[in-house]
């Protein structure tokens, strides 16, 4: 599928920001079946200082620096992307998770040391036993490892609900899976800290979800800004699959990648640190158009 893509964020400040320094994670990049084949970031005003960095995981970052007073602050990418993610193994046939786990520990020298950083706690998903328990309910002795995940994703779609303005980033993840509501970075973390009670790795992927246009097709949770789910690592042969909890899908076609890490604190689409401009508002306005 190729697509379109447009992502423009907007910062009104209450008084003049006198000077500022932002790093965006907005450039995305090539994934196994991931392709960009054009991409640009615009900014006004537009920055006296613009570099590019990859982080750890290998993400693109651009880096600002604005020393213009401004009272508002844009900045939008546009991308053509052709996405088509591998299509995973029948979920019956890989192996069980207390294999894969073994592979990750490993006895202190894990055989996937790559993947084995992300059974770890991170910033935004610490240990929280209720949510080792919540997968437990899944994750039973001998199941395959992408069964026992899709079913996880399944009951999370299920089991919290939707709910813009319900979490904010500062929201511990005890609160959230208390609350039973919040958007799609806490439904991955969620996910994520089930997976990772269970000694297993699951990353946090940030991207776009496909806008729909056609009155015949339901609408996708998450459609309308930055969407984020999960990548779990189903052993060396299946590699690491994408799942969705918000919208229970297996990502292939309607997602879109830019960038991973442990949480969203590794890959947040943008931030900064600025001088003046008291309180602000913001807007983000997303489109994911298939293009062919």
């Amino acid at each position: 599928m190729q697509y379109l893509l447009s992502h423009r964020t907007t910062y009104t400040y209450a008084s003049t920001v006198d000077s500022a320094h932002h790093i965006a994670h907005l450039r995305a990049r090539n994934f196994p079946g991931q392709k960009v084949t054009a991409i640009g970031i615009g900014t006004n005003p537009a920055p006296a200082l613009a570099a590019q960095h990859v982080d750890h995981f290998g993400n693109l970052i651009d880096i600002y620096r604005i020393d213009k007073p401004h009272t508002r602050f844009d900045i939008e990418v546009r991308a053509e992307v052709d996405v088509r993610f591998p299509e995973p193994p029948a979920a019956g046939s890989t192996p069980a998770w207390e294999d894969i786990r073994s592979t990750l520990l490993g006895s202190g020298f894990p055989k996937s040391v790559e993947a084995s950083e992300f059974t770890y706690e991170s910033p935004l998903v610490p240990s929280v036993e209720a949510l080792r328990a919540y997968g437990a309910q899944s994750f039973t002795p001998g199941r395959p490892i992408l069964e026992a995940a899709r079913e996880l994703t399944s009951r999370i779609r299920a089991d919290f609900e939707y709910h813009p303005g319900a979490t904010d980033i500062s929201t511990p993840l005890a609160d959230v899976f208390a609350g039973k509501a919040g958007v799609c970075q806490d439904f991955a973390h969620v996910e994520i800290a089930a997976l990772r009670a269970h000694g297993l790795a699951a990353g946090y992927v940030s991207g776009y979800i496909r806008t729909i246009h056609s009155r015949d097709e339901l609408a996708l949770r998450g459609a309308d800004a930055s969407h984020a789910w999960v990548a779990v690592w189903c052993g060396p042969e299946a590699g690491w699959i994408h799942l969705d909890p918000t919208n229970d899908l297996v990502a292939h076609e309607d997602h879109v990648a830019v960038a991973w890490g442990r949480d969203f604190s590794d890959v947040s689409p943008l931030r900064g640190v600025i001088l003046g401009g008291d309180s602000h508002s913001y807007g983000v306005a997303v489109t994911l158009v298939p293009t062919g």
